[in-house]
């Protein structure tokens, strides 16, 4: 799969019209061979189908045929071009072209329906080979132009579904975080601080709650949003330093302020100051004990946490955990 950083508004479009070009001409095997000529609007003297002979993939007289039709203003390519943005970003421009929405959820609900034939059909990656030639115009897993696309639509429906707070397959966890899927699968099967924790199966795929899905995204360089933090994490309790770390960036993110902030509000000193630097970095040594009960409640009462008891007897067992965990390891080095 191509990696969704690399692909650009341009490659996006000019893969939707080779898609789309592809198909025009494959029908010349099913109706006659001007048959392409007519779905591209183009010139059927001039179209060279039917039998021609087609020596690489995509014909290379496909590249002159595209400028001369009218694809760009295909319902489908205009829809790939529409969700190119909220694919990468998670961020939607407002504008609906096709049906005038202003509204995300419709929009974005309309487009991945009608989206929703082409994963169906092409998601199996079938093979459109021209006739007696044995070419394959289209397909297969290395198959450049449904990469694209499908990196693109994949994408938008993670984002959407991470919007939703519906449950994410470790695939589109991958996708959305820009890493390939073993590393995912690493963090999964971890036991360091850091690892993902699942929710269950759906339809014969591991799945992770948005909540969780999201903590270890933020983590991650190449995630690019949707960024969700509206309100303090609901945790009960930690299962992870990382879920603590989480809780203390999301209530930090929504009061606005930098660390240096929060420590000239708490009045804190250098090496606390470093301990909590630590902690939001994920850096485990024995700082992380000045974070003390104490320190933690300050903490919570300044942001007025809703989740108090959570975050100060849950945070100190896990942190206390962590640091007695590192000091053991460091007998064995």
């Amino acid at each position: 799969m191509i990696a969704l950083s690399k692909i650009t508004k341009e490659d996006a479009k000019e893969s939707a019209m080779m898609f789309l070009g592809i198909l025009a001409m494959w029908t010349d095997c099913f109706f006659d061979e001007k048959s392409g000529a007519r779905l591209l609007n183009i010139d059927e003297d001039s179209y060279e189908g039917g039998d021609i002979h087609y020596d690489c993939s995509p014909p290379e007289v496909l590249e002159q045929y595209i400028p001369q039709s009218n694809l760009e203003n295909a319902v489908f390519v205009r829809r790939i071009v529409e969700i190119f943005d909220f694919a990468q970003t998670g961020v939607w421009d407002g504008v609906d072209s096709l049906n005038g929405s202003n509204n995300l959820d419709t929009w974005l609900s309309d487009a991945l329906v009608e989206l929703g034939t082409f994963q169906n059909v092409f998601g199996s990656r079938p093979r459109l080979s021209f006739k007696d030639d044995g070419v394959t115009m289209l397909g297969g897993e290395e198959d450049p132009i449904l990469n694209t696309l499908f990196t693109i639509t994949d994408a938008a429906r993670a984002r959407w579904n991470l919007l939703e707070h519906y449950d994410l397959t470790l695939d589109e966890i991958a996708l959305l975080a820009g890493v390939g899927i073993k590393t995912v699968r690493n963090a999964v099967s971890s036991k360091g601080h850091d690892r993902l924790i699942t929710s269950g199966r759906i339809e014969d795929k591991t799945v992770v709650d948005t909540d969780e899905a999201y903590r270890w995204l933020l983590t991650k360089k190449g995630f690019t949003g949707p960024f969700l933090c509206h309100e303090e994490p609901p945790f009960d309790s930690y299962e992870t330093l990382g879920q603590f770390r989480h809780h203390c960036y999301v209530m930090r993110t929504l009061a606005k302020l930098e660390i240096a902030d929060l420590a000239k509000n708490l009045d804190w000193n250098e090496s606390l100051i470093q301990a909590y630097t630590d902690l939001e970095k994920l850096g485990i040594s024995e700082k992380l004990e000045l974070l003390t009960p104490n320190t933690l409640m300050a903490i919570g009462k300044f942001y007025q946490s809703k989740n108090l008891n959570t975050f100060v007897i849950e945070g100190s067992r896990i942190l206390a955990s962590v640091v007695a965990e590192y000091r053991a390891k460091q007998l064995f080095n």
